[in-house]
């Protein structure tokens, strides 16, 4: 009998001693196991139900039952504790999902990612296929550490085989060209700082050695928490074929300008050699009416003369400043009569309006006859006076040219409708040309009013 008690605590006390420590092996390899603190207590409640077991031995030859007691009692405590500590877990530990919860819960979050490795691979794909049916080239440069990547199609545009280029920041700035480089800096400066567009067109050397232009487009996409920029990328587009086409047009515009221009001076001088013709045949002519249509006819002729003159010195060849034609002309119309009408004064007030040559010259023709008839009947006995011409440009898009004296006035014997002088039937004229209507008020001198609509270009 007692060797039945000796061998059953014996193998008793054997498995208790070695379960505590199976659980401690467990909970050391297993860091993510819920409540390791409790596998801890079970183990101490194990040790001492074995030291227990071993003490009922002990006791069958030694009887210290205080000792025994002592153990016993401490096992007891321990056991309390660990049946107080596991009662409250019991609610959370059934909530822990059970192993074909983790399972099928698994077998989820594998569909889930497959699903988004598909669409990610179908995004990528799509990206892939827009880049190389643009052409363009993909870069994206880390800010702090100066890393880029440069995809194949950045390398091929500028000769070089995938993965030649060294991934960083230099790469990309020494291939730049020097006289783009600021501009290139200047423009990222400002992204970088103010998040203005990064979008410019410079020059890359490639690697035969040649220059070749390039759009390049980017953006920050990624900044610290302070704001500061860490990741920017963006693409690069091949344009030398575009800026060769710009070169060749402006090439071409700047050649058809020049020409235009010695069109405009060649014309100006044409109208200038008539002019001396017309003065040779004055001064030949003893008959001062001849002398005086010859006059009339050089004015025109200058007037129309002046227009080619400010259109060859134009910067813009196809309209000139109408203020500075018309001051143009009058004073050249006082100098022809200044021997005369000495006393003559002309007031110039003139919006900042262009005309293209189509409207200037009809414009000028018109002022030319009323200035020179205000000039040769409005002051008789050579009286002092003044001529007004002013242009307004009007609200309806359309301008209203006012030329008045403050002479004698137009005789109301003179229909201006049904008149048969030479000046007031081309004035009647040039207005249909222009689409514009002639009114004139006869109060206080002469005023004549043309109102036309302004040309749009």
């Amino acid at each position: 009998m007692v060797g039945l008690h000796v061998a059953s605590d014996a193998l008793i006390s054997i498995a208790y001693f070695s379960i505590p420590l199976a659980l401690i092996h467990f909970v050391r390899q297993r860091k993510d196991l819920p409540y390791p603190w409790l596998f801890q207590l079970f183990g101490a409640f194990i040790v001492t139900c074995g030291l227990t077991h071993i003490m009922e031995i002990w006791t069958l030859w030694h009887p210290i039952y205080w000792v025994s007691g002592v153990l016993k009692a401490s096992t007891a405590i321990i056991s309390l504790a660990t049946a107080g500590a596991l009662i409250p877990v019991i609610p959370q530990a059934l909530l822990l999902p059970s192993r074909e919860e983790l399972e099928h819960a698994k077998v989820q979050l594998e569909e889930r990612v497959k699903e988004r490795t598909q669409a990610l691979q179908v995004s990528e794909e799509r990206l892939q296929m827009a880049l190389s049916g643009s052409g363009d080239g993909l870069w994206d440069w880390n800010i702090e550490t100066g890393e880029v990547f440069y995809s194949s199609r950045w390398e091929e545009m500028l000769g070089y085989e995938a993965g030649e280029l060294p991934g960083h920041v230099s790469t990309w700035e020494n291939l730049i060209h020097p006289e783009d480089k600021p501009g290139v800096t200047k423009v990222l400066d400002r992204h970088l700082q103010n998040g203005e567009p990064y979008t410019y067109d410079y020059r890359f050397l490639t690697k035969s050695g040649e220059w070749q232009w390039m759009a390049t487009y980017g953006q920050v996409v990624k900044r610290n928490p302070d704001g500061t920029p860490e990741r920017m990328s963006g693409t690069h587009k091949d344009i030398s074929a575009r800026k060769y086409a710009e070169q060749q047009l402006a090439d071409s515009l700047a050649e058809k300008s020049v020409m235009l221009q010695e069109i405009h001076h060649r014309v100006k001088n044409n109208l200038q050699v008539i002019c001396s013709l017309l003065n040779l045949q004055t001064q030949g002519s003893p008959d001062p009416k001849i002398t005086e249509i010859m006059k009339e006819s050089q004015n025109r002729v200058k007037s129309m003369a002046l227009v080619h003159e400010n259109l060859y010195q134009s910067q813009n060849l196809s309209k000139i400043s109408l203020e500075t034609y018309v001051r143009e002309l009058t004073n050249n119309l006082l100098r022809s009569y200044r021997s005369k009408m000495s006393q003559i004064k002309i007031h110039v007030a003139i919006a900042s309006i262009y005309l293209d040559i189509d409207t200037a010259v009809p414009c000028g023709l018109i002022i030319n006859e009323l200035v020179s008839n205000a000039l040769k009947y409005a002051f008789p006995d050579q009286e002092s006076g003044e001529i007004k011409v002013k242009v307004t440009q009007n609200t309806e898009k359309s301008i209203t040219l006012t030329i008045t004296d403050n002479g004698m006035g137009l005789p109301h014997e003179i229909n201006v409708e049904q008149t048969q002088t030479l000046g007031l039937r081309m004035v009647k004229t040039l207005t249909r040309q222009i689409s514009g209507t002639l009114t004139v008020s006869r109060e206080t001198g002469t005023s004549f009013n043309i109102h036309f609509p302004q040309p749009s270009y």
